[in-house]
């Protein structure tokens, strides 16, 4: 049996340790959540973890399709990206699988003939970091944008309101300015 079916073979407990790995990053009230109850509807961000875990490691052990890989890291990250993790914190949660193998695979990692497919496992699992990381990045762009965004329709409406902006489309005259010289 290779490491690939030994891992098959483990999948639901590589699983469950991975998610509860996961769940550790967050604060003890907010894991007691996540953990209690997966409905989509009622703890969204359980849900999107639990689908994103279950769809990499189903990635890793499978043929791997680079988007759907994708798909399951946005899954996890996208919340992270709003949440209060740093970007290394965000993306922590990847590497957490490793431990997360090596901790229910203990004793059969000792076996050294596993050794040369659980490095290159290791190295598809930095990858995905990896894309984690990219993801991250273009999540937090796009808030970072949305509140720009929002700033300045604000002070658009400040202004309109103060009567300081000309807005041709609503007919207004334009400010009036002080020539007393």
């Amino acid at each position: 049996m290779g490491l690939k079916e030994l891992l098959i073979d483990k999948k639901g407990k590589i699983q469950k340790k991975w998610y509860q790995l996961i769940l550790e990053t967050y604060p003890p009230e907010a894991a007691a959540f996540f953990k209690k109850n997966r409905d989509q509807f009622e703890n969204p961000v359980g849900a999107h973890i639990g689908e994103g875990v279950e769809g990499i490691l189903a990635q890793l052990l499978g043929k791997t399709d680079e988007d759907q890989v994708k798909h399951y890291i946005d899954r996890i990250v996208r919340i992270r990206a709003v949440q209060d993790f740093t970007p290394a914190d965000a993306v922590r949660v990847f590497p957490l699988l490793k431990r997360a193998i090596r901790e229910v695979l203990r004793d059969e990692l000792e076996d050294p003939s596993f050794m040369k497919e659980f490095l290159a496992l290791e190295e598809q699992i930095d990858e995905i970091t990896l894309k984690a990381f990219d993801i991250y990045h273009s999540c937090r762009e796009r808030l970072y944008h949305m509140k720009v965004e929002e700033w300045k329709s604000r002070m658009y409406m400040l202004l309109r309101k103060a009567g300081l902006l000309y807005d041709e489309r609503e007919g207004s005259l334009p400010p009036q300015t002080n020539m007393m010289g």
